[in-house]
């Protein structure tokens, strides 16, 4: 009986049913006002993200089909070099600065594109520069975040809520960014969305300021910059030899490089290609308003599934069991990839419909796995090993991504785009089930 339940109960009051107190807990982190702002300013700029994305991807689908994989190989080459090189800046630099400044650089590159339409200038390159540059400049941001990220919670039983949150701003933007990219689709073009991004980043410049004292690393300038000389190599041996020391996380490592590949050449190739070439429509919708409804039924399956792992209670089988999370929200992956797959064939007029419920049984699975690996990341290691860890498994996300947004153009030359989208999700679940028999050891407690 949780004390709130205990309170209740003293005073002749009924309890809050579970759902309510799930969602009290979940929510608790936003009444500490630092991690409200940043919280809310990382909002907007993730449905800014999944706006411009929604553009890139739309447009350049158009421009070069398939061999759009290049233009995503492009982006990530850039997030992992960024990520290498720069690790050094990330650990020396107070990391409120960085976050401000690549908020800044970014807002002005979001725009870039839109001006090249004003003049009449857009072309491949006016869309894919930038976006390789907004990508780079994540290499910088999400580092920092994660590593300040825990100096904000001052009750270590509220991180995995806290982590939640957070992850909860890709899932909530997943959901908002294409509802929002379909209804101004209607009346505008695909391009001006991403001028809406460069606000966004504003945004997340303005609230990152006004709590930059919080995100102070205590550690000694001294330690850090002798932390920080060190050359790439020894850099990532010292995030390996940290993964080495904590079970299960050489599996959790290859993991990422496996399914973020994987997870990218399903979504954001294979999804927008089979709208395209097979004319998906339904509900009067069609085109790019068609792809913003079933990115939008894969945010509310996302932010569904965050609001209930993030709601699970400490001591719970996030605590006790983050393994078989993130086994079970690979099966859940996996499989929906396979089920959005075959909804392809379902006939007009219901194709727009089963694919978009396919789409938000896939992405339950995301933040089942993904909140147990952060929370995990963030309570097993402490300080810059933070940083250093999340700079590997960023490498490898980016590596496999990289390998499969590479070879996509020749793979879909070859085989039917659906297919293609059947055997990433086959992929996935072949390697959650061969996994699962170690999740099913003894329990694996937070430190």
């Amino acid at each position: 009986m949780d004390k709130r339940t205990a309170c209740c109960k003293q005073e002749g009051r009924s309890p809050p049913p579970p759902p309510i107190r799930l969602a009290m807990r979940l929510l608790k982190p936003l009444t500490h006002g630092p991690i409200a702002r940043l919280w809310g300013a990382l909002s907007l700029s993730a449905v800014g993200d999944q706006l411009h994305q929604m553009a890139l991807v739309w447009l350049a689908v158009g421009l070069v089909g398939a061999d759009t994989g290049y233009v995503a190989a492009a982006d990530t080459l850039a997030l992992m070099v960024v990520a290498l090189l720069a690790g050094a800046w990330v650990e020396r630099w107070d990391h409120g600065g960085v976050m401000m400044a690549a908020d800044l650089a970014r807002a002005a590159l979001a725009v870039v594109p839109v001006l090249a339409a004003l003049t009449g200038h857009l072309t491949l390159w006016t869309l894919v520069v930038p976006s390789v540059a907004l990508s780079a400049l994540s290499g910088l941001f999400d580092p920092a975040l994660q590593a300040s990220l825990p100096r904000l919670v001052t009750d270590r039983g509220l991180l995995a809520a806290t982590n939640a949150l957070f992850d909860g701003t890709l899932r909530l933007a997943r959901l908002v960014g294409p509802t929002l990219a379909g209804a101004l689709a209607t009346f505008m073009p695909a391009v001006a969305l991403m001028g809406v991004n460069g606000l966004s980043f504003l945004a997340s410049a303005c609230a990152v300021f006004s709590i930059r004292p919080r995100l102070a690393d205590p550690t000694p300038p001294a330690v850090r910059r002798g932390g920080a000389s060190e050359n790439l190599a020894a850099r990532l041996l010292a995030g390996w030899r940290l993964v080495r020391r904590e079970p299960p996380f050489p599996y959790l490592l290859w993991r990422a490089g496996l399914t973020g590949g994987l997870w990218t050449l399903a979504i954001w190739l294979s999804l927008p290609l089979l709208v395209r070439q097979q004319g998906v429509a339904g509900f009067g919708l069609g085109g790019l308003s068609a792809l913003a409804l079933l990115f939008s039924a894969y945010g509310a399956g996302n932010l569904v599934s965050n609001l209930m792992v993030g709601s699970l209670p400490p001591g719970g089988a996030l605590t006790r069991r983050p393994l078989s999370l993130v086994v079970a929200g690979d099966v859940m992956v996996g499989g929906g990839f396979i089920l959005l797959a075959l909804a392809t064939r379902v006939p007009a007029p219901w194709t727009l419909g089963v694919m978009a419920a396919a789409a938000a049984i896939t992405a339950t699975g995301g933040p089942l796995a993904q909140i147990p690996v952060t929370t995990l990341r963030q309570t097993r290691f402490s300080g810059g090993e933070i940083a250093a860890v999340f700079r590997l498994f960023m490498v490898l996300d980016c590596l496999g991504t990289l390998v499969a947004m590479t070879l996509a153009p020749t793979l879909l030359s070859i085989l039917p785009t659906a297919l293609v989208m059947g055997l990433a999700g086959a992929a996935i679940l072949a390697m959650a089930v061969l996994f699962g028999r170690r999740a099913a050891t003894p329990p694996l407690g937070l430190a």
